[in-house]
């Protein structure tokens, strides 16, 4: 073969090459597609946002639906989603600046940094009001919504500060917003700044996120979808279920908990600017705010510096929730992140982002198994191979062998009704609520989810594999 010959016969099987991985990559991106819109037809979700970010780059940017389904208003790639709390996320890199800028220790007690702090609350570190496990009471009153005892945010915020801790600091991990309320004022009397600001300028701005901002119901903002829900009652016009309704979101006081309004293009400039080092300027910074610490018993909590810690063995996994209706998922390991936002607040995105990455890696596949805690992981797959019919059995022959195992009960009891109300495996879920009734049976979970699982039965229902 002449080297003419061979120069020609080279460039020629790059070119194939080149067609045929950008024919796969199409045909991938084709399958996402596909795999989205029959969710948000099955989910019956209005409108829909999502990005895929693979090393540094967008390689996905879709918009799916209604974003204003009364006027119908198609969703476009500037349509404004709220995220809610996955506001945190954004919390926990302004702490972690403040860190790196050297003005803000996490080990300090909180009683550093601000003050007027009831005698149980002084002691606490910084890190333990990012990560949850602080046992200071929460001023929402999550059954009924509004502030506890139907005050006013700023009666409940001193009514909070009477209230006794509810656990011994790092006993557990127990999201509320009081943690982030006070990191909040943190961030406001370190910097200088009102909490929006210093957002806007250390994140926004380095970011390219010229159309994300704070604001709620009560703010008019351009290009925003509503969002929706289906009703939780029958009454007049409306069927539990069933008919659609729009929801009221209100936080003007709690900016550092929830308030950001974006786009999932943006999102994806802001976990690119934040992987690299335009945000945070030091790697371990980055490795710091995304690791959960472990609970006084040394088993790992369910929250990192601002985010949940989806996952600690490899491949890792941390995300960020807003209102069940936003997510978004980083995978470290595999240089991947994937962005969901929804307008239907519902059993949410949660797992949809998850099963987007698993057509990367079917690993991280949530009905793989992607998407379980580490906790869980070791006694889902026994039970996924021999039956969910022996739980309990199983679960102590790892405990045999295992001396040092456990499932922490917030872990089991969203593992049941994983099962139950996004996998739809009524037997699974009613197997794993009697393995809780014999791990926790103080914790009344286990009866109202039998119950709730027995009601989901069909006649054509099989015993689980």
């Amino acid at each position: 073969m002449s080297i003419r010959f061979f120069k020609i016969f080279l460039v020629v099987s790059l070119m194939l090459n080149s067609t045929v991985g950008g024919l796969k990559a199409q045909d991938k991106l084709d399958s996402i597609a596909h795999f989205i819109k029959s969710e948000m037809q099955t989910r019956e979700i209005p409108g829909l946002q999502i990005s895929i970010i693979r090393s540094g780059k967008v390689t996905m940017l879709e918009s799916y639906g209604l974003a204003n389904v009364e006027h119908s208003v198609p969703v476009n790639v500037h349509t404004l989603f709220s995220i809610n709390s996955a506001t945190k996320a954004f919390t926990g890199v302004a702490v972690m600046q403040l860190v790196e800028d050297g003005k803000l220790d996490l080990e300090q007690p909180i009683s550093t940094y601000l003050d007027n702090l009831p005698s149980d609350w002084q002691n606490i570190p910084v890190y333990r009001l990012l990560d949850h496990t602080s046992g200071i009471p929460d001023f929402l009153d999550i059954k009924n919504g509004g502030y506890i005892d139907g005050l006013t945010f700023n009666k409940a915020w001193l009514r909070i500060h009477e209230r006794p801790l509810e656990f011994i600091p790092g006993e557990k991990t127990s999201y509320n917003q009081t943690n982030y309320v006070l990191l909040g004022q943190v961030i406001e009397r370190l910097s200088g700044m009102k909490f929006e600001e210093f957002v806007r300028d250390r994140q926004f701005i380095p970011a390219g996120m010229s159309l994300t901002n704070f604001g709620d119901s009560k703010d008019v903002i351009s290009n925003k979808a509503p969002t929706y829900a289906h009703s939780r009652e029958t009454k007049g016009t409306f069927v539990k279920g069933k008919t659609l309704e729009r929801t009221w979101e209100e936080f003007p006081e709690l900016r550092a908990t929830a308030g950001i309004n974006t786009t999932a293009e943006e999102l994806g400039k802001w976990i690119i600017a934040l992987q690299t080092k335009r945000l945070l300027k030091d790697r371990n910074s980055l490795n710091l705010m995304w690791s959960p610490r472990k609970l006084n018993n040394k088993s790992y909590g369910r929250w990192a510096l601002g985010w949940v810690a989806k996952r600690n063995l490899t491949p890792k996994a941390v995300a960020s929730i807003g209102g069940s209706r936003s997510w978004f998922y980083i995978y470290p390991d595999h240089d991947l992140a994937v962005v969901v936002l929804t307008n239907l607040k519902s059993d949410g995105p949660e797992n949809l982002a998850p099963e987007v990455a698993g057509f990367y890696y079917p690993e991280l596949k949530a009905s793989n198994g992607g998407n379980y805690p580490d906790a869980v992981i070791t006694l889902r797959a026994i039970l996924e191979r021999e039956g969910y019919n022996s739980a309990v059995k199983s679960y102590k022959r790892v405990k045999a062998k295992q001396t040092e195992y456990s499932i922490p009960e917030w872990d089991l009891t969203n593992w049941a009704y994983y099962e139950l109300m996004l996998n739809k495996q009524p037997l699974k879920a009613k197997a794993l609520f009697k393995l809780m009734a014999y791990l926790y049976p103080d914790n009344n979970n286990w009866k109202e989810g039998i119950q709730a699982a027995e009601k989901a039965l069909k006649p054509v229902d099989l015993v689980p594999k």
